[in-house]
This record gives C-alpha cells, structure tokens and sequence, in this order.
C-alpha cells in the first residue's frame, strides 16, 4: 500500500486514508483536515480555513466570494 505525510503534523498513513487537497497538492490524516478545512457554504468546496472568506454566517470559498461581492 502506497503511503502518504499529512502535511500538517508529519503522520505516515495509508493514501486510501488521507484527505486529498489538490490545488495545493496536500494530504492530510483525518483529525488536521477537520481542523485545517472548512466547506464553503454556497458551492461546498473544500478549502484551506486560511483561504477562505467569512459571510453567509459562515465560509465562502475565492471563486464564490468573488462572484458575489466583486
């Protein structure tokens, strides 16, 4: 079985079991994406917390932000 590093606190795990973030080509194990990502509320991508954007009483990812404040 091919392994795989979360990216965000250096745990070996299996690829099957990773979470994969493919714009920035991340893995990572379950507890850090749960942590680490959040659902953009309009289109439900999953995106880095740090990319995302607060509204709609919660979080909107770049695409959807744009297309609804410019």
């Amino acid at each position: 079985m091919e392994t795989v590093k979360c990216e965000f606190c250096g745990k070996t795990l299996t690829k099957d079991e990773a979470h994969y973030y493919e714009e920035g080509d991340i893995y990572a194990c379950p507890e850090c994406f749960k942590s680490e990502f959040v659902t953009c509320e309009r289109c439900g991508a999953e995106i880095p917390s740090d990319d995302a954007y607060e509204g709609f009483g919660g979080h909107l990812c770049e695409y959807c932000h744009d297309d609804l404040f410019g």
